[in-house]
């Protein structure tokens, strides 16, 4: 299990790195550079602003912001700040705004009883319904008007919705997993809400959710066995017996087949364990055990097949220009043996998820096509057709097809036959629509989603559970702060991606699949543009201007600096890993 993120938004990342301005959308021309942290409240009491006697009206609207953060109770925090009727009519739930910075300039004027400020700030994001946080740009504006009351100043005049600091978001919500089911009911998609950090109700809160479905964007591409229908009431956990764990009694949850069961218990067992509820879970349905066999409560044992943050191998192999695939030992690389150790030109490989097949794009001498070769990994290479730029390949985790999209025009389906590989001619529209330069393709390893990169911007779509197909509308760009730099993709695990971008400064960072957390990578022994990255497990993978370079996240903090491979130092190579 995995404590919940409390990482701050990178969206200083784009001034700090030296981004194109148009990347610097969400940022004041002012903004020094800063360096992404993180913030843990554990062990210290958030402290919750209260109006203070003879306080400045400026200092007031101030604490209210803060206030503002904290959404319990219809925001009762926030509405001691307010006049009775203003407390009585604001509508909190129209919007939540994230932004940069609030400033405010009392451009309204002063008199002894009235106080007018005008609030400006960039926006970075918002919060929807559901705790679903929305990457945003552009310029937030509102007045806020205040009354002295009672010799006191309190907020008489504001518009609807919440305005929150991004450091007071940060402080006061924690980003948390939903779990739903890919296309094929085998694996488990994240879907990140950002809940109260301190919540005490988080498990019915959390299966509540479960019971709302997925964001928008993912409806077509995941399935749930969590009805709508479906509501929790608290158990008795702690009480009489002394029970360790907790207990989830559903209400209007429909008989279920077996299979139906746990698939059921893998959503909400996983949704638990990950925002670190206590386990085991006992699941009832209206009082009786959902499962007489987990009578005494399920954990991530019970459902192990669903882990939806699989250990991965580290790489084993690396496709080299000149040598064609090597194979990675611990004295140094070598050739693989083999047709795939004849092949010449490699820019890029991926391994299929089961570890047979291989996809490699080899360029011919000069300015001449590219082939793309695919086959079994101990076989001999089959050429499925030539392009004269290619973006991908990327293995569907299911099918076990590659992808690739080729001319910058057409999305295509590669089977690997028997006698020669099939071609599907997929729907490239609802990327092609995003630009018209696509440098990164990667289907994540649940097969519900896919990142792109287009015109060095990022995107992240779904991919129909029906059809397999890229579905239009979907595509969204995250990482707004890195601005138009990138240049290629990886899944790191199924809710973060890796980008590899075009500069010297920060040239790789992790972004968050919801956009909120983005931060760069160790900028030790690395030296930009970086034009491949990969990702298996706690390793990352970059091909930077010298060579190609292994990075351990899970080194101490001072440890992560990226290294050479042995035997590849200062050769060209590309990471050849699942995905």
């Amino acid at each position: 299990m995995t404590r919940p993120r409390f990482l701050l938004v990178s969206m200083t990342l784009a001034c700090a790195t030296g981004l194109a301005t148009a990347g610097c959308a969400t940022l004041p021309s002012s903004s020094s550079p800063q360096v992404i942290d993180t913030f843990s409240p554990e062990g210290s009491e958030l402290s919750v602003p209260t109006p203070v006697p003879d306080q400045e009206p400026d200092l007031l609207v101030r604490d209210f912001l803060k206030a503002a953060a904290m959404a319990d109770q219809r925001h009762a925090a926030a509405r001691q700040f307010l006049t009775p009727r203003a407390a009585e009519t604001w509508d909190d739930l129209a919007e939540t705004v994230i932004v940069l910075r609030a400033d405010l300039s009392a451009e309204g004027g002063r008199s002894a009883d009235r106080a007018e400020y005008t609030l400006r700030a960039e926006k970075v994001g918002t919060l929807d319904p559901g705790g679903i946080f929305r990457e945003d740009v552009g310029q937030l504006e509102v007045t806020i008007g205040l009354t002295r009351t009672d010799g006191q100043w309190r907020i008489d005049e504001l518009p609807p919705g919440v305005v929150i600091e991004r450091t007071e978001f940060f402080s006061t919500y924690a980003q948390r997993d939903l779990f739903f089911l890919s296309g094929s009911g085998d694996a488990l998609v994240p879907d990140p809400r950002w809940t109260a950090a301190d919540r005490t109700d988080l498990e019915y809160s959390l299966v509540n959710l479960l019971a709302t479905g997925p964001r928008p964007g993912l409806t077509d591409s995941v399935l749930s066995r969590v009805p709508a229908s479906v509501s929790v009431r608290p158990g008795e956990d702690g009480e009489g017996g002394g029970s360790s764990g907790t207990t989830i009694d559903f209400t209007g949850l429909p008989v279920l087949s077996s299979q139906a069961t746990t698939e059921f218990a893998a959503q909400v067992v996983w949704t638990l364990a990950r925002a670190d509820v206590p386990g085991p879970f006992r699941l009832e349905r209206d009082g009786a055990p959902l499962d007489e066999r987990y009578a005494d409560g399920w954990t991530t044992e019970d459902v192990r097949d669903f882990d939806p943050y699989p250990p991965a191998e580290p790489m084993r192999n690396a496709l080299t220009a000149a040598d064609g695939l090597v194979r990675l030992e611990d004295d140094g690389a070598r050739p693989a043996g083999g047709p795939w150790s004849e092949v010449r030109g490699g820019s890029s490989a991926v391994l299929s998820y089961d570890g047979r097949n291989l996809a490699v794009v080899a360029a011919e001498a000069g300015d001449g096509p590219s082939r793309i070769l695919v086959g079994a990994l101990d076989g001999e290479p089959v050429e499925a057709l030539t392009a004269r730029t290619v973006a991908g390949p990327t293995f569907h985790p299911v099918t076990g097809r590659a992808w690739v999209l080729v001319d910058d025009a057409r999305l295509l389906r590669i089977g690997m036959g028997e006698n020669a590989p099939s071609i599907q001619e997929m729907d490239a529209g609802p990327i092609l629509a995003l630009g018209s330069r696509v440098t990164g393709l990667r289907i994540d390893q649940s097969g519900a989603q896919m990142a792109v990169v287009v015109d060095g911007k990022v995107f992240i779509g779904s991919l129909s559970a029906e059809t397999g197909q890229p579905l239009p509308g979907t595509f969204r760009q995250v990482g707004r702060a890195l601005g138009e730099t990138a240049s290629s993709v990886a899944w790191r695990d199924r809710s973060t991606i890796v980008v590899g971008r075009e500069t010297t400064e920060a040239p790789v960072a992790t972004v968050s699949v919801d956009g909120a957390i983005a931060e760069p990578l160790s900028q030790r022994n690395i030296s930009g543009p970086v034009t491949a990255v990969a990702a298996a497990g706690r390793e990352i993978y970059v091909v930077d201007r010298r060579s190609l370079l292994r990075l351990d996240t899970g080194a101490e903090t001072g440890d992560r600096y990226w290294r050479e491979i042995s035997g590849l130092a200062a050769i060209r190579a590309d990471p050849v890993v699942a995905g």
